[in-house]
């Protein structure tokens, strides 16, 4: 560790030093890349030592497919690396400010369940006020007429739903070594797309800072044995963020299919597995109350079910939903680079990925090695 924060203290004041230069070639997002990047992955080690120190540690049980008591509190060095690069970035708008200081919440109050086990009730109560918050700022969807009063309640509480739910939904997916963390990059990338191309360079500089952040994450937890997990603060950071700035970033025309469906396209994956698992554990008689939705933990997810049909090898099926997700993010990219594009590509998109849905469901439920016991 001595030897790689040597390495790494240096380039890190190098990356400042030479910062005017990344700006004076239009290179501003790879200097905020880097250094999200560099800051994360430099203080990750720590971040380990005093998980294990005071045994911040997930430990090993029946429902979970690690063997090892595991560090759950890397979303901390995620954090450390985003925060830093945020402050560089000088003032930010009103919306912008609200949502990384509501995204910032929800990582707290992840943190504080990671340490010490809140209940279910309390994080979502949390969630409610982070979602508030944002909305208060103007940020919320359009899809609704919001020249009405019902329209614009519609829109208010789409967005509560959207954004608990991806909230939530991310916290479901942090069940496998990079599986939240790796979609979170792919999500973010499509999302910096959509922004630059709609000429908003702070949103989309905001959203790669998040980007070279989780990067800084990876390489201690995309292995066969993870040194470190998220844990419940980064998943949901992660979450909460991700699904915010997709209601602030340019979609297209507002209210349209396309601010209806880009978002749904791009975090179906997302999406998916949290439909499945609440049909299944409904239909099973495992979840009664939205509590237990939010509280129960099964080995009903789609990794867990990839892991098996895989002959459990988590890396493969990690890479199974990376490509899932990165398929559905080519049509939204395409979508935002060449802005001519009609309708019809909307439509188009919304159709593969629903044929890849339906695809992966079969996979799923017909094969008998996918078969799990809830």
């Amino acid at each position: 560790m001595l030897l790689k924060n040597l390495i790494l203290v240096p380039l890190i004041i190098i990356t400042i030093l030479t910062r005017k230069h990344f700006f004076a070639l239009g290179f501003f997002w790879l200097f905020y890349l880097f250094f999200s990047f560099l800051i994360a992955f430099f203080i990750m080690p720590f971040i380990i030592r005093f998980a294990f120190r005071f045994n911040i540690l997930d430990m090993p049980a029946s429902r979970k497919v690690h063997s090892t008591p595991t560090p759950k509190i890397g979303g901390i060095a995620v954090a450390c690396g985003f925060i830093p690069s945020i402050l560089l970035t000088g003032a930010q708008s009103p919306e912008l400010a609200a949502i990384i200081t509501a995204a910032l919440l929800i990582f707290i109050s992840g943190a504080l369940d990671d340490m010490f086990d809140l209940s279910a009730k309390i994080r979502f109560l949390i969630q409610f006020v982070a979602v508030f918050i944002v909305v208060w700022f103007g940020v919320h969807l359009n899809i609704m007429d919001a020249g009405t009063y019902i329209g614009k309640a519609i829109n208010i509480f789409l967005t509560f739903l959207w954004i608990i739910g991806i909230t939530n939904a991310f916290n479901f997916l942090d069940g496998i070594n990079g599986e939240a963390s790796g979609l979170a990059v792919i999500i973010g990338i499509t999302l910096a797309v959509f922004a630059f191309n709609s000429g908003d360079t702070l949103g989309g500089g905001v959203i790669v800072i998040a980007i070279g952040a989780i990067c800084g994450f990876l390489p201690y937890n995309l292995k066969r044995n993870a040194d470190i997990f998220l844990g419940d603060g980064g998943s949901g950071f992660l979450g909460f963020f991700l699904s915010a700035m997709s209601i602030h970033i340019e979609w297209g025309e507002r209210p349209g299919i396309t601010n209806l469906l880009m978002p749904v396209i791009v975090f179906s994956i997302c999406i998916y597995d949290m439909c499945m698992i609440t049909v299944t554990r409904i239909y099973t008689g495992k979840v009664k109350t939205v509590w237990e939705w939010l509280s129960y933990t099964g080995k009903d997810h789609i990794h867990h079910r990839l892991s098996n049909i895989f002959n459990r090898d988590k890396l493969t099926a990690v890479v199974f939903i990376y490509a899932i997700c990165a398929s559905n993010a080519i049509f939204p990219a395409l979508f935002a680079i060449y802005k001519g594009t009609s309708g019809w590509f909307v439509i188009a998109a919304f159709s593969q990925a629903i044929l890849i849905y339906g695809i992966v469901t079969l996979l799923l439920f017909r094969s008998e090695y996918s078969r799990i016991d809830l």
